[in-house]
């Protein structure tokens, strides 16, 4: 168990300050999110410690520390080693002390950029709002331990409001947009497959019908079953090839509106979704073909010479 100032997708405080580094004297303008944690806050949590340790019950306002995230150090440090950088941001230049790196984290939406994120210890800040959140992760369905949470909290704390749900549930409502638009760009794409499917089988079968004399002219003269399929399939296949490159292409650039509504992790420009739409619309078009073209193939040659 763990408390915190904020959780994820719940609440933000975001800073914009200059940072003073000690030694160097260099200053940087920066502007992180920022959060007072508890020792255990990113294990209950499973944010992946990169480098350096976590808060223990000895930063209770001693010496200054903080950990920062990884976007943190990008943008400020440069080039300069992060664990034991130290530097002030406070008018009072109590200097700080990076003891960790942490990767980072969403913090209001799915979609958002990647943000500088800074971490206090809880016992080395005055909090100026009464406000605590608390997270507990369960080796059973958090569902069936809220109403023993609740009533352990309301033993320690009889007048507290207090407020517990599943972190699905408190960050539901930030999976909203995903959900909403997954069910209409799902909805969507199926029609267009639907859509192409009949498209692409309307246009061969009349292609490929429009061809029956020639088909039967070739195999009158002697070319084969399997020759009259190779070369209609080559033909057709450097139509696709070039309707895919052009649709990849228009593709790369309507996508990118979309990233507000993928998950962490997954790219509006992602290779596996492109490379997994483009073998299903090569299937299609392999589909569409094999049924005009196999009954074209049957049709016996004098038949086809006798076509329009």
């Amino acid at each position: 168990m763990a408390a915190s100032a904020t959780n994820p997708f719940n609440d933000a405080r975001r800073y914009g300050v200059t940072l003073a580094f000690d030694g160097t004297g260099a200053k940087q303008k920066a502007q992180f999110n920022w959060n007072a944690v508890t020792p255990g806050f990113f294990h209950a949590m499973q944010i992946p410690l990169l480098r350096g340790r976590a808060f223990v019950a000895r930063d209770n306002g001693g010496s200054k520390v903080v950990i920062v995230n990884d976007e943190f150090v990008r943008r400020y440090l440069g080039g300069r080693e992060p664990l034991g950088a130290a530097f002030s941001w406070t008018t009072d230049k109590t200097p700080y002390r990076i003891v960790g790196v942490v990767k980072g984290t969403k913090c209001m939406t799915m979609g958002e950029d990647a943000r500088p994120q800074l971490y206090e210890p809880m016992g080395q800040v005055n909090l100026d709002r009464p406000r605590i959140q608390f997270v507990a992760r369960s080796v059973t369905p958090p569902a069936a331990q809220l109403k023993a949470v609740q009533e352990t909290l309301r033993r320690a704390e009889p007048v507290a409001g207090l407020e517990v749900q599943t972190m699905f549930s408190a960050i539901g409502f930030a999976f909203l947009p995903s959900q909403v638009g997954a069910i209409l760009m799902g909805s969507m794409g199926a029609l267009g497959l639907l859509l192409v499917v009949m498209g692409l089988y309307g246009l061969l079968a009349y292609s490929v019908a429009r061809r029956k004399r020639e088909i039967g002219i070739r195999m009158a003269i002697g070319a084969s079953s399997w020759h009259v399929s190779a070369m209609v399939v080559k033909e057709f296949g450097r139509m696709m090839l070039a309707g895919l490159a052009i649709g990849l292409a228009i593709s790369l650039l309507v996508t990118r509106p979309l990233s507000l509504f993928l998950v962490p992790g997954l790219s509006s420009s992602d290779p596996a979704s492109f490379v997994a739409a483009m073998l299903v619309l090569g299937v299609t078009a392999a589909l569409a073909l094999a049924g005009p073209l196999r009954r074209a193939l049957k049709v016996a040659p004098m038949e086809c010479l006798r076509c329009e």
